[in-house]
């Protein structure tokens, strides 16, 4: 009868751990498989974090909203957006791509799965930009990698204070739409790309 308990607690100890560490490990999925350049590594990482979060039985999706100024921002920022693919036609294709591709997955992990998971205030905002920028760093460049780093930072602070994810999604998507039609060409310029 002794050894019951005392089996039991180095597996309790050992599940204990794996929770608490999980989102981390995770995130070093994630990186590995920022590092290698190989075809449709960009729907590998989207696919890892999208499914990633799922296998991690110790976290909860986060409610949606349901309040009228969580709508009017929804709106707001969906207006935003189709106001300038109507002035840019030719950016429909990018704000799709970028919304599925880029903003949903990358908040959807960074936000409402591992910052979320580690903890709360601006040490998670903090640790989840990092890791935001380092995954950038890796499958893009380190230049990428110090750009993001801020936005990542509002957006952890926003999803902080809101808890609405389609929120932070859509300001990301459009903080995206906005640098590549204004700014990309500048920063080109003063990085010498």
């Amino acid at each position: 009868m002794a050894e019951g308990p005392v089996l039991a607690a180095p597996a309790g100890l050992l599940s204990r751990l794996i929770a608490r560490f999980l989102p981390w490990i995770n995130g070093a999925v994630l990186a590995v498989g920022a590092v290698y350049d190989f075809p449709g590594r960009v729907y590998v990482l989207t696919g890892l974090m999208l499914f990633l979060p799922l296998a991690d039985r110790h976290w909860q999706l986060p409610a949606l909203p349901r309040t009228w100024p969580h709508y009017l921002s929804w709106t707001v920022l969906s207006l935003l957006i189709t106001l300038l693919v109507v002035w840019q036609p030719h950016t429909a294709n990018f704000v799709l791509g970028n919304l599925l591709l880029a903003a949903l997955p990358e908040e959807w992990f960074f936000r409402a799965y591992f910052m979320q998971r580690i903890g709360t205030g601006w040490h998670a905002n903090l640790a989840a930009s990092l890791l935001f920028s380092l995954i950038h760093g890796l499958s893009r460049d380190w230049t990428t990698a110090l750009l993001v780093f801020a936005p990542s930072l509002f957006y952890g602070w926003l999803f902080q204070r809101s808890r609405d994810l389609p929120l932070v999604t859509l300001a990301h998507a459009l903080s995206n739409l906005v640098f590549m039609l204004f700014l990309a060409r500048y920063v080109a310029e003063f990085w010498g790309k």
